[in-house]
């Protein structure tokens, strides 16, 4: 079946697997840098030797440069929550007021 006479749900329902999935990879990815930036400057105050410090500086500037393009390329989050609204929103529908429920 193509997308195109694919029930809406169906398609929907792909494209927020494949959404979610890729956001968590994305979110686990910064989670490493992030994590490995901060032991890396930890490392790098308490290192005495400076040919060592500067490679430990090299490590800091790599992964803040990846956290940086990776920040950049968060465009799936906000395709996520699109996603997420346009799925929840239905024509049938009816709001439900705060008066009477029926």
């Amino acid at each position: 079946m193509t997308q195109l006479t694919a029930p809406p749900e169906a398609v929907d329902g792909a494209q927020l697997s494949k959404l979610s999935v890729s956001i968590r990879g994305k979110l686990q990815f910064m989670d490493y840098l992030v994590r490995a930036a901060v032991a890396d400057v930890e490392r790098f105050q308490d290192e005495p030797d400076p040919g060592t410090r500067i490679f430990i500086k090299q490590l800091v500037e790599m992964h803040t440069a990846n956290l940086r393009q990776e920040s950049q390329n968060l465009r799936a989050i906000a395709d996520l929550c699109n996603l997420l609204d346009a799925m929840v929103q239905t024509p049938q529908e009816q709001p439900y007021s705060s008066g009477d429920p029926s």
